[in-house]
């Protein structure tokens, strides 16, 4: 599993410093912005943070579990950690500022394509190499409320926190276990799941005109569980394929991630 880059305010503000040069009455006016609603588009880069499958019930035996509630061959629980890859995020709101400090909007964000890699750590001949991929998305609505804090040159600094709910899918997990045959391999069932989420963040906007304004910001967004559905896993081992009934698996989906948006005041 590969190291990465947890991104925070330190990286936003270098990526503002070429667009404060933007000059023009517009870009210099000091006018608080008058209240009304807006709408924004933007996008962003996601970090996921590290994370692991487990169980719904490790001591479920009808449907068996898929790991149960033994350790494994590195002592720890018996599971499947890793984490997901850097994904793209396109999302979109509706808001009304009410103030020169409050305002408050409707989310949209969508991560499309989010794809997991991870080890499992199962016992006997499988051995200590036993990589597991996924394939996953979410889909998540919030209701945003924002601070607008007093600006600092040209730009104008805010903070804000949302509380929504997240449908989250994923296809299936792919075990593959090249120490039992190279061609050895367990996938379980799809599945999602439909639970509370929130974020956190905070960042700048920079006035590109009378009525827009570039938005430039952290987020960390807590999109709750993601988990395998119960059912049938398709299992191939050297000595044929065959289904066996499994039960569901879950992980959590956290993310550190840096947006861009354009905000447009009608």
């Amino acid at each position: 599993m590969h190291a990465r880059t947890t991104p925070h305010l330190a990286v936003i503000l270098p990526l503002a410093l070429p667009l404060l040069a933007i000059s023009g009455p517009a870009a210099h006016a000091q006018v608080d912005p008058a209240a009304g609603p807006y709408g924004r588009l933007g996008g962003g880069i996601d970090w996921p943070e590290s994370t692991g499958f487990a169980d719904d019930n490790c001591a479920s035996q009808q449907p068996a579990a898929l790991f149960g509630c033994r350790a494994g061959n590195n002592g720890r629980p018996l599971g499947a950690s890793g984490s997901f890859d850097p994904a793209l995020v396109v999302e979109g709101a509706v808001g009304y500022r009410f103030n020169r400090w409050i305002r408050a909007e409707a989310l949209l964000s969508w991560r499309p394509d989010l794809d997991f890699s991870g080890q499992s750590n199962f016992l006997g001949a499988a051995g200590p190499n036993q990589p597991v991929g996924a394939k996953a998305s979410s889909l998540a609505g919030f209701g945003v409320a924002y601070l607008d804090l007093p600006r600092l040159g040209k730009v104008r600094p805010f903070v804000g926190a949302g509380l929504g709910v997240a449908r989250n899918r994923i296809d299936s997990l792919n075990f593959s276990f090249p120490g039992i045959s190279p061609t050895a391999t367990t996938a379980t069932p799809a599945g999602g799941s439909t639970g509370m989420a929130y974020l956190l963040t905070a960042g700048v906007s920079i006035p590109l005109g009378a009525k827009l304004d570039l938005d430039i910001a952290y987020r960390f967004s807590d999109l709750g569980s993601i988990t395998t559905g119960s059912g049938q896993a398709q299992i191939v081992r050297p000595a044929g394929s065959f289904a066996f009934p499994i039960g569901g698996t879950n992980g959590q989906l956290q993310a550190h991630g840096v947006t861009m948006g354009l905000r447009f005041a009608f």
